[in-house]
Order: structure tokens, then sequence, then C-alpha cells
């Protein structure tokens, strides 16, 4: 099985059930920031980001025991926000990982999508690109 099938598969798995804030299946939104960027890795990535937040049990080991490298493991895990941490703080932190850069700028243009869809504020995931903008400028 390729890291990118199982990568999927575990993203199915762990958000079945779980809504986006459109309503829509929480998986969808994975599959539009994997959609959103470039190489397996990346797209590996993207199913997994909101693995280790939003799944039972998961953690950087698990990942890493599922069989996926530990670069997309670290990546994965420096997508995940930690508890108490300020949000522009983890828009950093994540963005700070080459890897897992794409994702979140991949991930924020998303979340911008989704709250214009419901009428909601995307000020945060606005201000969020804007940093990956500035302080991460594309290559």
């Amino acid at each position: 099985m390729s890291i990118f099938y199982r990568a999927a598969k575990i993203a199915e798995e762990v958000h079945a059930g779980q809504h986006d804030k459109t309503g829509r299946p929480f998986v969808e939104h994975c599959r539009r920031v994997a959609d959103a960027v470039e190489t397996i890795d990346q797209k590996s990535v993207a199913y997994l980001h909101d693995v280790l937040e939003k799944g039972e049990g998961w953690n950087r080991a698990r990942l890493e025991d599922a069989g996926f490298s530990t670069a997309i493991a670290s990546a994965v895990d420096a997508m995940s926000r930690r508890d108490g941490e300020d949000y522009f703080a983890f828009v950093r932190r994540a963005a700070s990982n080459k890897l897992a850069l794409p994702v979140k700028r991949a991930d924020l243009e998303d979340n911008i999508w989704q709250s214009r869809q419901i009428g909601a504020s995307a000020t945060k995931y606005e201000e969020g690109l804007r940093i990956l903008d500035e302080e991460f400028p594309r290559e």
C-alpha cells in the first residue's frame, strides 16, 4: 500500500462522522488541501494534518509505526496545535517545517474558503496566510 493511499485511508477512518465548517464530511477538507499541494509527501501530510488533533490515540510515534517517514511524521506533528498554544505561534511553528509549509498554506486557504461559504469571519485564517506570505515567502 502506498504512503499516499495509507494516509488517505487513515484520514477517512479518523475523520469518519466529523464535519468541516460547511457541514460537509471533514475528509473533504483533507482532500481539498491534498489537491492544492504538489508532491506525494505533501499530499500525505495534507491527508494526515488533523489526525493528531482529531484522532483518538494518534501521535507522531504511531505515524512512524504506521510506516510514514520521519519527515512526514515531523510535518504532521508541526501542523498539530498544542494545548494552550497561541494560534499565530502555531502557524509560525507549522510553517517552520519545510514539508508542512505548503500544506499549512493550502489548509489556511481552504479554511478561508469554508468560512466565506458559511458567512463566517475568515480574519484569523487571513492573518495566518499574511504571516506565511510575509515571513515564509514562496520559493
